[in-house]
């Protein structure tokens, strides 16, 4: 599964770090503070009116300062979409730099793969400042694993055209890397990224993340298998050293 792979691609917000619901409370805290009546939502508002937004506009900055229109209407906030698109993302570098950690037993997951000389790469939606801020600013982050040491490739939205579902992510990490599809494999958590992997003709596995759980019947369609916790994948790859599987072995 995992050692007789040249590759492992993450993906991150949901898989590899706990930053989902950290969304919810940076808008909770801008609808808060710049709403007519100080609103305080709770975190399940916040989520339910970002997801219905989005699947509206899809992904992407043009989506967001959509989404921050719908805020402003609906909460009578000042200023253009854009100068409340720009304050979202001001609030939330704070929640990004001292809130989001990684999900539990991720980092030293990674850290064994990476040591077994698995080559390891990064699928994620998410701006490159964000990764940034993860990997050279998040404290907590930096004390488990470093991003950036330990993955040879990182890919944002910021790297191309279109994001997943479409498979072009996956495909430029497959060429960088010089990597066949059969030899890669991608841990997802969300439908969008396993039907991205199909698309690229690449394995993938789901592990399991609260914030996917509407999707788990269609995500256990699309994945070889599904994982609840990453202490499962652990016990997987104690497996495989024990079996002596190399990264790289032929598949065939």
């Amino acid at each position: 599964m995992f050692l007789d792979r040249s590759l492992v691609i993450f993906d991150l917000d949901g898989t590899l770090i706990d930053s989902l619901g950290i969304w919810s409370l940076v808008d909770s805290a801008l609808v808060e503070e710049l709403s007519r009546d100080h609103v305080r939502l709770t975190e399940e508002e916040a989520y339910d009116l970002r997801v219905v937004s989005l699947s509206r506009y899809g992904e992407g900055s043009e989506a967001y300062v959509k989404y921050c229109a719908d805020l402003k209407a609906k909460f009578d906030m000042p200023g253009t979409p854009e100068e409340i698109h720009t304050r979202r993302y001001q609030i939330a570098q704070d929640f990004l730099r001292e809130k989001v950690v990684w999900q539990p037993g991720a980092a030293s997951f990674v850290r064994r793969l990476h040591d077994a000389g698995v080559k390891l790469a990064i699928a994620t939606t998410t701006r490159r400042r964000n990764v940034d801020v993860y990997s050279n600013e998040n404290e907590a982050m930096r004390k488990e694993a470093v991003i950036y040491e330990l993955f040879s490739v990182v890919k944002t939205r910021d790297d191309v055209s279109a994001t997943k579902p479409d498979p072009e992510v996956l495909q430029r990490i497959l060429e960088e890397t010089g990597t066949t599809p059969k030899d890669a494999l991608m841990i997802e958590d969300a439908t969008a990224g396993l039907r991205a992997a199909a698309a690229a003709g690449v394995d993938a596995i789901v592990i399991s993340e609260r914030h996917s759980e509407g999707e788990r019947a269609t995500n256990d369609a699309l994945a070889l298998r599904r994982f609840e916790s990453y202490e499962e994948l652990h016990r997987l790859l104690d497996e495989e050293e024990r079996a002596g599987l190399r990264p790289g072995a032929s598949r065939d």
